[in-house]
């Protein structure tokens, strides 16, 4: 092109140009933009809206908080941009993405910046809208992460509840001093290095003063927790005690519980570390007993042990004979001819011949008493230095919610026994491993079971006592991941988690050094953690923003939070562990009643026989019993003292019917100075509506009526309503539903309400569509 037709193009460009509109000229400007450079446009855009909104007195916690995160994953996305090859290789440790981890690493760096982009967004438009008086927002209650204090069932923070949240797996070489990482962005609680046998340096309990250092010389500035390892034991005591110590060993635990001398070496451990940790702010929230522990003792469990030592088998016949009496009574249910109880021996892994025997009841049920004597061992010997301590324990709700009962955990007497409710609980979408769809699917967004139906069970154990999940799976598991994760997820799940009792967690994952780079362990770790960095959270703004800025809202609001929480449960579902032994659908079958009941507005817990005798039994109106054929005498007996003592049980027509060696029981229920309802059949349809029957007598339904229409023959929104001042509800509703939801509210008199949106003081008619995943806390009045 020569000089003459360039200067025409050029001053036809420029006309057309000077044609256009400003905002025409805005968008050819911006088209032209990078993802990192509109990015960081955005963030600038924010900054000076929160300069400005800060400068008329509003609280921009919120959007400092998304400003922090786009200005971290910037920088994360320009080391993923430089680091390809090493996201490469963590995304093919995922069986999900390894057909196409090449193309995931090379778009992750720009993916990261759109969702900043896109985050910046949101951020803008709510600041906007409270700028303008359209939304009205309660100021976010910070975290003091130095002065949590522990009351009954919460923590607290400048004097009010205040829910915790951190990340499991930061980078272990950074101190939790370091601002990039402890902030109140991604949580900021401490955590020493563990506390394991290896502290022991000797049989004369000589503690290893180098590891003691980290427990003497830390600073104590923020509250936190200590754990306990079970990983390994000390070579002296291995070569000294020959490999009988090293039997019976699980997943987590590499040696024999019931071997003497481990508990000798622990003695020693406790008595030189525990005078250290007592009273620091770092053992605020508790010594966690044990992650994940479990006994599998089933032949052809992946996790099952591949033996038990002769101390296990030797204190299994002192059980056996406490339980039993005389051998002949024993040999009687057993079907066998021991001449004395010395003479019982079983081969373990125990064979699949034993599932439904008495043999395979006392085993599982010996299993379950032993390890519950184990962490209980720990737990005392913790209080004998430290008599104000707190305990806790990481237990997997998947082993109470399924079948099995080989695993060798009472979720009950565990709970009983610790000072703070522990656990690991999940919510997840399809299991990446499921080669099609999974049955919730036809329902719900998501697979919210395990944690709804385990905290509810262990908040009826122990209502007292704040709740912390040290490992929570809500973002993603090993056989659950979703880069694309939308933020709706997120609040959804963490808030339904909160009102079933969540007082603090530790989310599953971070793995990010301040620089943005994989910690070094996790790019060469093998196993669960090793395929845990790629699609996490660390390569989520959005989903990290959202999880920070749902905690902060619900900070905002924990005194009306709390309120949930700690609703009167009045439908109690009766749990037996005898029957959850004997029959592998037993909680299916519960949960299957539990379900029926769950989206009815009513809180639902549970009754067992220590429940019956060690609460009040004015805590619950009605207790269903419904596919619990097999009970111990004791269960039997608390069921009729409780309805001797004027209480109401609904019974289907197959329970009770057997002890715990399934045979037949003579003595049926009688309603004595209570109510026993007899059902015809066990159908959940007809239980629960006989419950709803049962409440409405007692005046016990929720005094607000919430109807929905979400074109499935089943329901997805949980709701709850409690009462907050005169003639005013609050009413928080979750769609876990797998489609929008039309939902009407009335009074359940029948009179319509005036509705308030409390995130946003907006009001809200009556009658309203809420989306899959959308969450919502209101206040409901009556209208005059």
């Amino acid at each position: 092109m020569g000089t003459k037709q360039k200067l025409i193009s050029l001053t036809l460009c420029v006309g057309l140009i000077m044609g256009m509109t400003a905002a025409d000229r805005f968008s050819i400007a911006f088209a032209a933009e990078t993802p990192k450079q509109e990015a960081v446009r955005k963030l600038g855009e924010l900054n000076a809206l929160i300069t400005q909104a800060k400068g008329s007195g509003i609280d921009t916690t919120r959007e400092e908080s998304a400003a922090w995160m786009a200005s971290e994953f910037i920088k994360y996305a320009d080391w993923d941009a430089a680091n390809v090859a090493k996201n490469k290789a963590q995304f093919e440790r995922v069986k999900l993405f390894q057909n196409n981890a090449q193309q995931l690493a090379n778009d992750l760096p720009n993916f990261e910046r759109r969702e900043v982009s896109q985050m910046l967004d949101t951020a803008k438009t709510e600041l906007n809208q409270v700028m303008s008086g359209a939304v009205t927002r309660r100021a976010v209650s910070k975290v003091n992460w130095s002065n949590i204090t522990v009351q009954n069932d919460q923590f607290m923070s400048n004097g009010k509840p205040v829910f915790l949240y951190d990340y499991f797996s930061k980078p272990l070489n950074i101190p939790t001093s370091d601002p990039t990482l402890y902030n109140e962005y991604l949580g900021k609680l401490d955590h020493p290095k563990a506390i394991s046998p290896i502290f022991a340096l000797d049989e004369a309990g000589t503690i290893d003063q180098t590891k003691l250092a980290d427990l003497k010389n830390r600073p104590t500035n923020t509250a936190g927790y200590l754990m306990l390892w079970h990983d390994p034991l000390p070579q002296w005591a291995a070569t000294k005690y020959g490999p009988e110590i090293l039997k019976g060993q699980s997943f987590f635990t590499k040696y024999d519980i019931d071997h003497p001398q481990v508990r000798e070496i622990w003695k020693d451990v406790f008595k030189g570390t525990i005078p250290t940790t007592a009273g620091k702010n770092y053992t605020k929230l508790g010594y966690i007993l044990a992650n994940e522990p479990h006994w599998f003792t089933a032949k052809g469990h992946w996790a099952a042990v591949s033996n038990v030592s002769t101390y296990t088998m030797s204190k299994f016949r002192t059980w056996l004979e406490a339980k039993h009496g005389t051998i002949a009574k024993l040999n009687g249910l057993w079907g066998t001819s021991y001449s004395s109880f010395s003479q019982v021996n079983l081969a373990i892994p125990l064979d699949a011949s034993y599932k439904n025997t008495p043999i395979w009841y006392d085993w599982s049920r010996f299993n379950m008493d032993r390890g519950t004597e184990w962490l209980t061992f720990l737990h005392d010997e913790i209080k004998k230095y430290d008599p104000a301590a707190r305990t806790q324990l990481k237990l997997m709700p998947d082993l109470f919610v399924e079948g099995p009962r080989d695993h060798g955990i009472d979720f009950e007497a565990l709970t009983e026994m610790t000072e703070i409710i522990g656990d690991d609980a999940k919510i997840r979408k399809r299991n990446m491993n499921s080669t099609g769809p999974e049955s919730w699917e036809s329902k719900y967004a998501y697979y919210w079971e395990e944690m709804a139906m385990s905290y509810d069970f262990m908040d009826s154990v122990s209502p007292n006592k704040p709740h912390f999940n040290s490992e929570v799976h809500l973002l993603s598991t090993t056989q659950y991941r979703d880069l694309y994760m939308k933020p709706e997820y997120v609040r959804s799940t963490y808030w339904q988690t909160t009102i079933h009792g969540l007082n603090g967690g530790l989310t599953w994952f971070w793995g990010r050094n301040a620089d943005g780079s994989i910690e070094e362990r996790l790019q060469n770790a093998t196993g669960g953690l090793g395929e845990s960095y790629a699609a996490s959270v660390a390569q989520q703004p959005r989903v990290a923003q959202e999880l920070t800025k749902t905690m902060m809202d619900m900070n905002a609001f924990s005194n009306e939070i709390v309120k949930f929480q700690r609703e009167r449960k009045p439908v109690r579902l009766f749990y037996s562990e005898a029957a959850a032994i004997n029959d592998f659908n037993y909680m299916q079958d519960q949960f299957d009643l539990y379900e029926s009941m769950y989206f009815s507005g009513v809180p639902l817990g549970f009754a067992t026989k220590n429940i019956i005798f060690k609460q009040p039994n004015s805590d619950w109106d009605v207790i269903v019993v419904r596919k619990t054929e097999e009970v111990t005498e004791a269960e039997f007996n608390a069921l009729q003292i409780y309805l001797d003592n004027g209480g109401t049980v609904i019974l289907d027509d197959v329970s009770l019917k057997f002890n715990e060696y399934k045979q037949p029981r003579a003595k049926t229920l009688t309603a004595g100075t209570g109510k026993l309802i007899k059902m015809t059949n066990n159908a959940v349809s007809g239980i629960a509506s006989r419950v709803t029957t049962e409440l409405s007598a007692k005046g016990q339904l929720p005094p607000v009526v919430l109807t929905e229409n979400n074109g499935l023959p089943s329901k997805g929104a949980f709701w709850r309503v409690v009462p907050h001042g005169t003639n005013t509800y609050l009413m928080t509703i979750v769609n876990v539903g797998k489609n929008t939801s039309n939902i009407s509210l009335k009074m359940a008199n029948n009179k319509n309400v005036t509705v308030k949106n409390l995130m946003t003081g907006k009001s809200s008619p009556a009658s309203f569509s809420l989306g899959s995943e959308q969450v919502l806390l209101l206040e409901v009045k009556p209208v005059p």
